[in-house]
């Protein structure tokens, strides 16, 4: 097969996929696993009562494996190591995330990785001695076991007959005048290729007619599963659960869940998740003029690492957002703590270190500070922003067409609030920075380097600010009033803009998409079951993989 056959033949059949088309071999099952079949149609009207007496899921977009889902899924599926994925087309933020379906294009790029990857990897597996199969000798019967269980965990469902027969045939083309091997290679490179691998397709289900509402099967359900927790495929218990139809209740999948989430591939994303919300890497990317080098860059590492494993904290012990949000302890290296000033107990290694000066929750990080923060000053706009978009789920305005964006230059005996006071009193300036800066001015007990200070500029530190633009406080405004990290990590939790926002941020991130008027139903379900758990971030992922929203859709045909 040439690369050209190649890209265009698996260009036809992804563009049929996406189209809802059914008459290729690779389009797959149809109907060949619900669990309940259609189960309603989706009101014309979603309103509360709706929601009361119908399951009405929302869209479901076809979505391709993200580069770090790739990645994973060929390590478990064939001990590949490689990272192939990292050589694909960039992935593009959209909704905060990077693994939003709505922002997806395969384009010819993609096919020709596709295929690249693909034929290397089914060689690199026949290398390592992934096709010496014992039962060789009765070649058909041996192969077809083979295109069974292989095929299984590459599509995360079982074949149907005739996708065995289609690749069989594939095997048998392959080894004509060759080995029994060399047909097993071309099976693999052929289903690595497959829209039914690289894509995570969910055309199982009877329903037929537009609109309704279909239970997911119980791989289906699993998939799903696996992707939101571990950015993987499947594993053994999880395939096991699912032939024995343990995923079509809502207590079958809470097991699954809380098994996956106690393991440490859930960590992972925990990480994938808090790091696109808060953009913690730009840590990375912070160039500092009193820290550079190697000590900068083992500082970097050291200030992410802390932040990962202050999140797992919070997790393990099932805690909320408030927690989340003023919680007071940390994870430092010698390195680290030395920075902070405070003392390391053990002198080697990440230790937990309790009520750290200056540590009131994840927002105070130094991975956040430092991350959003200039080179010789912090950033009080910046980590405003970061405050609007991300917990608010507001945008702030755009700067005006053509505005040269400059920053106030550092001058001896002046203060940061002091220097964006006069940066905000332009008025080019004023309509975007009223609503960033009151939000970023209680965090300036933190300078560029996410180091507590009381003093800056020779003067005390004035961390003063606002909850400005947030409907809730609208009728307080003294209540919005908010001095320094204590009181802001607070007061933010109690907010329901930041608890609505929090489970919108968590839905995006599982469901690939951001929430819509058909989500409606799931959204309530998810914010009900969110403030009921007093906030508990564990429960609202277990909510989310357990919810309607999670385990059915609507019918694409």
């Amino acid at each position: 097969m040439t690369l050209t056959t190649a890209r265009a033949g698996l260009a036809l059949v992804i563009s049929a996929l996406a189209l809802g088309c059914s008459s290729s071999s690779e389009t797959g099952p149809k109907g060949s696993d619900s669990n309940s079949g259609g189960t309603g149609m989706i009101p014309d009207v979603i309103d509360e009562q709706a929601c009361k007496t119908n399951i009405i899921p929302g869209r479901t977009p076809l979505r391709r494996l993200t580069a770090t889902e790739y990645n994973n899924t060929v390590f478990e599926l064939l001990q590949d190591s490689t990272r192939p994925a990292d050589r694909f087309p960039p992935a593009v933020e959209a909704a905060g995330f990077l693994n939003n379906a709505d922002a997806y294009q395969t384009n010819d790029k993609h096919v020709e990785e596709y295929f690249k990857a693909a034929e290397k990897m089914a060689a690199e597996f026949r290398t390592r001695g992934g096709l010496a199969l014992p039962c060789a000798a009765q070649a058909e019967s041996c192969a077809k076991e083979f295109i069974n269980s292989f095929g299984k965990r590459a599509f995360r469902r079982p074949l149907t007959p005739a996708e065995v027969d289609s690749y069989y045939a594939r095997f048998v083309a392959g080894s004509t005048g060759a080995t029994f091997e060399d047909g097993l290679e071309w099976v693999v490179g052929r289903m690595l290729q497959s829209p039914f691998f690289l894509y995570r397709v969910e055309l199982d289900g009877e329903g037929t007619t537009p609109g309704q509402v279909v239970q997911l099967s119980d791989y289906s359900v699993a998939t799903r599963l696996s992707y939101f927790l571990w950015q993987s495929m499947p594993d053994g218990p999880l395939f096991a659960a699912a032939d024995a139809k343990q995923l079509s209740s809502p207590q079958g999948v809470a097991e699954q869940t809380a098994r996956m989430m106690a393991d440490p591939r859930f960590e992972a994303t925990l990480n994938s998740f808090h790091s696109q919300w808060l953009h913690w890497g730009k840590v990375f990317s912070a160039e500092k003029v009193a820290m550079t080098g190697a000590a900068w860059t083992g500082l970097q590492n050291d200030m992410v690492r802390d932040t990962e494993l202050f999140v797992k904290s919070i997790f393990d012990s099932k805690g909320s957002l408030n927690d989340l949000l003023t919680a007071k302890h940390a994870f430092l290296s010698p390195e680290l703590a030395t920075l902070l000033g405070v003392t390391h107990p053990t002198g080697s290694g990440y230790a937990r270190v309790d009520n750290v000066p200056g540590r009131h929750g994840l927002l105070t990080s130094p991975a956040l500070m430092a991350g959003h923060a200039h080179p010789d000053q912090s950033a009080p706009v910046k980590r405003g922003e970061m405050i609007r978009r991300s917990l608010l789920c507001t945008e702030p305005l755009p700067p005006p067409p053509g505005l040269m964006i400059e920053i106030p230059v550092v001058t001896p005996g002046s203060t940061t609030r002091e220097r964006f006071e006069q940066h905000r009193s332009e008025p080019a300036c004023a309509g975007c920075h009223v609503s960033l800066d009151p939000l970023g001015m209680p965090l300036e007990n933190y300078d560029e380097l996410g180091r507590w200070r009381e003093m800056d500029g020779g003067k005390p530190v004035d961390a003063r600010g606002e909850l400005t633009q947030v409907d809730s406080l609208s009728a307080t405004p003294e209540a919005a009033l908010v001095n320094g990290p204590i009181e802001l990590g607070t007061k933010l939790s109690a907010l329901p803009e930041v608890q609505d926002c929090m489970v919108a941020n968590w839905f995006r991130y599982a469901m690939g998409h951001a929430e819509e008027e058909a989500d409606t139903c799931t959204m309530n379900e998810l914010l009900t079951r969110f403030e009921g758990s007093q906030q508990n971030l564990h429960d609202l992922v277990v909510g989310i993989a357990t919810s309607n929203g999670f385990r059915y859709r609507a019918d694409l045909q």
